[in-house]
């Protein structure tokens, strides 16, 4: 059995759940849930010997195929699923089609949800013993809000050339729409970006979208 270590919170697994289920593959993954104290960002925390021996990089989520792979990047791991498992139904095996698909995927998770994870864990930052709740530089929520908006902007104009059916691009953006919802909410990122906010809006009814809502984390 392959296993796919995962937590509630994070959009990185959320995409690979949601890229299991339009591939029809979860009887053959066994999802092990972790658990993160809210200081992961920026302190050393213990982690499961399962999960290092899965991921040595200690970051979620993390593949461990019965064949013996380790995989720990989602663009990665969504890639082994659709490439190897999934008959490329969410991406072609090559040509333009593929590197347009894998463009998206890499705006929508380098940019977006990296940006997402590390304004999170910014803001999470406190030092042993000091009195204030949070010590996060401004700066750096700032530049990664800026690189959120830039997306969104290239997301929205670009959008109207989604494929009728889903792909890997397609996930990846969804899952990091939903995370500004569910992290940012005061963002508003929908009114910068009308088109992209009503693809999302119809692509979120999705039962593998509804199936994979985000919570928090347990500690």
């Amino acid at each position: 059995m392959n296993k796919l270590f995962i937590t509630p919170a994070s959009h990185f697994t959320r995409k690979c759940r949601v890229t299991l289920i339009e591939l029809g593959l979860e009887d053959r993954f066994e999802l092990i849930p972790t658990s993160w104290p809210h200081n992961w960002g920026t302190e050393t925390t213990p982690y499961r010997e399962d999960f290092l021996d899965a991921s040595p990089i200690a970051r979620i989520p993390a593949l461990l195929t019965e064949d013996g792979l380790r995989l720990a990047d989602s663009s990665t791991i969504c890639e082994y699923l659709n490439d190897e498992l999934g008959n490329f139904r969410l991406c072609p095996q090559a040509g333009r089609e593929r590197w347009e698909i894998l463009s998206v995927v890499s705006v929508a998770t380098h940019g977006l949800m990296e940006a997402q994870v590390l304004r999170r864990a910014e803001m999470l930052r406190k030092r042993e013993g000091s009195p204030s709740p949070q010590e996060f530089s401004g700066s750096f929520v700032r530049k990664m809000m800026d690189r959120q908006d830039r997306c969104y902007e290239y997301l929205d104009k670009i959008c109207g050339n989604f494929r009728d059916e889903p792909d890997l691009g397609q996930i990846a953006v969804a899952c990091a729409c939903a995370t500004s919802d569910f992290r940012f909410p005061e963002d508003d990122w929908r009114n910068p970006a009308p088109r992209l906010a009503k693809w999302y809006d119809s692509f979120a009814q999705r039962p593998s979208m509804q199936t994979t809502m985000q919570g928090e984390t347990p500690r």
